[in-house]
């Protein structure tokens, strides 16, 4: 088939630590859309595929074939699309690209990845069936879980004895039921993320401190090895008021396919996604900090192989296959498919 011109829209951010910057695809730092998008690019391009990198100026130009566009404000994104040279706009901007804007026969799907209602659902692609629910999405509209490069992560055959919490440090996220699990299990948790909670993070610190090692935000090389030498990896997630409002539900959980394509194997909750995919690479708990010692050392003795972990992670999230299936959906669209 002939290949598409695709524009990729990632969700425009200033880099915290200096604003005059833009957190790049991959991100320099923490950064969970912007490893969805670098793994979906990366996968497009190995199909054969032409791509526009847009929302996100100063991103690496890794191959002949992408083209990053030094377009970051959105008013600078929409005036782009204007006069595209593509076939397919894939927005991540959260509604920032207006369907209405986009020249003659260029098709849009919208990979979101919030708990809000998509602005424009006619070409929405959900992350999983219990964001689509959560969202109002038409039982018709496609669900593609988020892709994972296996490349990018090296097998951890041999583990360390600590725990993972890898991501905002935030109730939604779990932090606090993290520590309270590594605690019960008997087991040092390092936490990766960024604190912007000070109170919530007092809170950990005070309670389970004793078993807690913050490690603050990570990237590069030293994000890869924490991901390859942890036992496990704890994405806790809790059905608790979330950052755009409403009850929290996670929505795709890049850190699930990162971990098991490292060969980590995940301890996780029920909480949106996660029941659908944890189960593939790991076990599922329950909410809360109520974990007792028993409990948690047999949760952590059922837990798959690394070589189990890393073959789940390949079959069900390998990149390829993820933007293959993204490639049929940019087609269906560009035919006149439509959904509720």
């Amino acid at each position: 088939m002939t290949p598409l011109r695709i524009a990729m829209v990632n969700i425009p951010f200033r880099l915290p630590s200096d604003e005059r910057q833009w957190i790049t695809v991959p991100p320099q730092g923490y950064g969970g859309i912007q490893w969805i998008v670098a793994n979906k690019i990366k996968g497009l391009l190995e199909l054969g595929h032409e791509v526009f990198l847009l929302g996100a100026p100063g991103s690496p130009r890794t191959h002949p074939r992408l083209t990053v566009v030094p377009a970051g404000e959105p008013e600078d994104i929409r005036a782009w699309l204007k006069s595209a040279p593509v076939d397919v706009v894939n927005d991540y901007s959260c509604g920032k690209v207006d369907p209405i804007e986009l020249p003659p026969g260029v098709g849009l799907v919208a990979s979101h990845h919030m708990t809000t209602r998509p602005s424009y659902p006619a070409g929405c692609v959900y992350a999983s069936k219990a964001q689509r629910e959560q969202c109002g999405g038409g039982a018709d509209a496609p669900v593609i879980p988020i892709g994972v490069d296996p490349s990018l992560y090296r097998p951890g055959d041999r583990k360390d004895d600590f725990l993972l919490f890898m991501g905002r440090i935030s109730p939604f996220k779990g932090a606090l039921e993290a520590a309270a699990f590594a605690r019960a299990a008997g087991r040092r948790l390092l936490m990766a993320g960024p604190a912007w909670e000070p109170e919530y993070l007092d809170r950990i610190m005070g309670e389970y401190g004793d078993h807690v090692t913050l490690v603050g935000e990570v990237g590069g090389q030293e994000r890869m090895d924490l991901l390859a030498t942890a036992a496990a990896i704890l994405v806790l997630s809790q059905p608790v008021p979330g950052p755009w409002g409403g009850t929290w539900c996670e929505p795709g959980a890049t850190v699930v396919s990162e971990a098991a394509a490292s060969g980590t194997p995940v301890v996780g909750t029920s909480n949106g996604c996660l029941a659908e995919i944890v189960p593939a690479v790991g076990e599922v708990v329950g909410f809360g900090t109520g974990f007792d010692e028993r409990e948690a050392r047999a949760v952590l003795s059922r837990l798959p192989s690394p070589a189990q972990a890393r073959k789940a992670a390949i079959r069900c999230w390998g990149h390829v296959e993820i933007a293959r299936r993204y490639e049929a959906v940019y087609r269906d669209v560009l035919a006149g498919a439509r959904w509720s």
